[in-house]
């Protein structure tokens, strides 16, 4: 197994139902290996405004093959227009944990 077969894939939402659905939907298609969900105080920019929101933050650990069907997942599911949606390759880790990773 190389170094990147496995990723990192953060969302977040202000919906914990939406999270919830999220989490439920990649787990139970088998697309990924785990999804962790903490809540999460958010400042950013908004159309010209400072926005502080409370948000739910999804942690999800997948085999990078399945990205392209978690993002789809995740874009059907989300109630934002614009989510986000960012992948970080795992380049390092226990080499036991990876494996689990990538063949869930």
């Amino acid at each position: 197994m190389g170094k990147k077969d496995c990723c990192v894939i953060l969302t977040t939402t202000n919906n914990k139902e939406t999270a919830e659905l999220i989490a439920k939907t990649l787990i139970e298609n088998k697309l990924v290996a785990c999804v962790q969900m903490d809540e999460v105080q958010s400042f950013f920019n908004y159309e010209g405004r400072l926005e502080k929101t409370k948000e739910f933050r999804l942690m999800i650990k997948a085999n990078s093959d399945n990205y392209n069907a978690i993002e789809r997942a995740i874009r059907v599911n989300h109630n934002y227009q614009l989510p986000q949606i960012i992948k970080l390759d795992i380049t390092a880790g226990l080499p036991e944990y990876l494996d689990w990773v990538h063949n869930t």
